[in-house]
């Protein structure tokens, strides 16, 4: 019964196999790129700080405005001439305006010096722009890796469980053959029960397997935002060309988006330190003013019909504590250069570690294939033996179990290196080189 309960779970899977969409990794990660949610986000960061930065550019342009107003007097303003209209024909007031008043008018604000304010404020958002991009990129380079485990997760898990049903087959066809031997009085019953209880337990692994592969093909299909499950097409792979870690070191500790990161920081600071003593310069300013209208009254016909002027500021005491901005500034530049070669410290670690994980999963894969042709003559051997009644059921169950974790075992140390290359390609910014492995002397791990 459980046999056939099996059978019936394997068909449906192999049909859901064949309703899945088909997907190489370059495919995948082309979709990733273009999807991803948080990528996507990074690259809205990226246009913000353009859009400031590009407001910024504006700061050297002058200030033009009209100005207008309609005020409205409880009476007219007029000059008193009470006092001298006894002797003078005088009226006893002289109108200077109606009692509403309007009057607009051009004006002109363009800064001339500003003790270096203005190229601080650009020098801060040309350092914002710096910084998102490089956000992006290490974003991109975390879902390049992401993106990784999960495509090549699938991959493995999928042959997890094909290994795990080639044992079921073979102990299946092994019980089989006790069931027959022990009709026939070759065996012991034992030996029979022995043979279903291995099965049994290929069977568990079995639909283990089958559990973590649709959890792995969830993932992967959710990550590539698809409505149904997608079935990679690139294999696992190793490849034993002999390459160096020093490459990747260098190239890390020159590329890594992080450091930039860093870089655009100690650029803003630097800028915050220009900002804050730019507060203790004189700013000179030119100004203009053209009159658009004034109404007819006296007022209005004194008012000038333009003029220009410079006029400056000098800051003398004020409360908002600028000479500590300028140390708290400085003292930002000094952390960021600390944190820089914290950074470097640790990114050199992260690439020996991860060369050296990458280097023992392929020593692993490698000499793991001795054991996998020694394990697969012992089952060879163990079943010979078995027919001829001298080995026992336990004897050829534990070849074919082994010979299991051995594929098993491979399997994970590919999945490994893949991995661990990937991590390293994108530490180092090489992810576009990922499939040059595969393609130049790679081996397809079956």
């Amino acid at each position: 019964m459980k046999t056939v309960f099996y059978g019936i779970i394997t068909a449906i899977t192999l049909s859901c196999n064949v309703q899945a969409a088909a997907i190489g990794f370059s495919e995948a990660w082309y979709q990733v790129a273009q999807k991803n949610d948080a990528l996507q986000a990074k690259k809205e960061q990226v246009k913000y700080a353009q859009a400031l930065q590009n407001a910024a550019k504006s700061l050297y342009l002058p200030n033009v405005d009209i100005t207008g107003s309609y005020t409205h007097f409880d009476k007219p303003i007029e000059i008193d001439t009470s006092a001298i209209s006894a002797a003078l024909p005088f009226p006893n007031g002289i109108p200077l305006t109606n009692q509403n008043f309007v009057h607009s008018s051009l004006n002109v604000l363009l800064p001339v010096y500003t003790g270096g304010r203005i190229t601080a404020a650009q020098d801060i958002r040309q350092a914002q722009v710096d910084e998102a991009q490089s956000n992006y990129n290490l974003a991109i380079r975390a879902t390049f890796t992401r993106l990784v485990q999960y495509y090549f997760g699938v991959v493995l898990s999928e042959q997890v469980y094909q290994v795990r049903l080639d044992v079921v087959d073979a102990l299946a066809v092994h019980l089989n053959h006790a069931v027959k031997f022990e009709q026939q009085g070759q065996i012991a019953k034992v030996e029979r029960l022995m043979a279903q209880v291995s099965l049994d337990k290929a069977q568990i692994e079995a639909q283990k397997a089958l559990r973590d592969d649709e959890i792995a093909k969830l993932a992967l299909t959710k990550m590539l935002k698809q409505q149904e499950f997608v079935l990679p097409t690139t294999p696992l792979f190793v490849n034993n060309s002999a390459i160096s870690v020093t490459p990747y070191l260098t190239k890390t500790l020159t590329d890594h988006p992080g450091i930039a990161i860093l870089n655009a920081k100690r650029e803003q600071a630097k800028g915050m330190v220009k900002m804050a003593a730019a507060k203790h310069l004189p700013e000179v300013m030119v100004y203009g003013n053209y009159n658009l209208y004034a109404d007819d009254s006296a007022s209005g016909e004194l008012l000038p019909e333009w003029m220009v002027g410079v006029g400056f500021r000098i800051p003398i005491m004020d409360r908002s504590g600028t000479s500590q901005e300028v140390v708290a500034a400085k003292s930002s530049v000094r952390q960021v250069n600390l944190l820089q070669m914290q950074m470097q410290q640790d990114l050199s670690i992260l690439v020996e570690k991860t060369y050296a994980e990458m280097t023992q999963a392929l020593e692993e894969y490698n000499s793991l294939a001795s054991s996998q042709a020694l394990s697969e003559e012992t089952v060879v051997l163990r079943q010979k033996a078995f027919s001829q009644g001298l080995s026992t059921s336990l004897e050829v169950a534990d070849a074919l179990l082994y010979v299991t974790s051995i594929r098993v075992q491979r399997l994970s140390a590919s999945y490994n290196y893949v991995k661990s290359l990937a991590k390293l390609l994108s530490v180092s910014g090489d992810i576009e080189r990922f499939m040059d492995y595969l393609h130049i002397n790679g081996i397809e791990v079956k």
